[in-house]
């Protein structure tokens, strides 16, 4: 069992996550969760992140067409770029 002092951060209460269960959770920092009680527990779940499919992000797009930058076909190298 791991355990976790409680912190005051501005107008809320803070709770940090052992290293070790964030790396078996996956959580990350930035990450959002969501909190609930349940049987007089805390459960702190993770947010899912929404995975978007390429047909997904066109279909936002709507009517418009795609921006397209004319500048990026002709800017000189910056690096070890390659030629087509």
């Amino acid at each position: 069992m791991h355990t976790s002092t409680l912190r005051a951060a501005g107008g809320s209460i803070a709770v940090t996550i052992p290293q070790a269960m964030a790396k078996t959770t996956g959580l990350h920092p930035g990450d959002k969760v969501n909190f609930e009680f349940d049987a007089g527990r805390l459960v702190i779940t993770p947010v899912q992140r929404r995975r978007y499919s390429l047909d997904d992000l066109l279909a936002m797009q709507g009517d418009k067409p795609l921006l397209i930058d004319k500048g990026w076909d002709t800017m000189p190298p910056s690096g070890q770029e390659a030629p087509l």
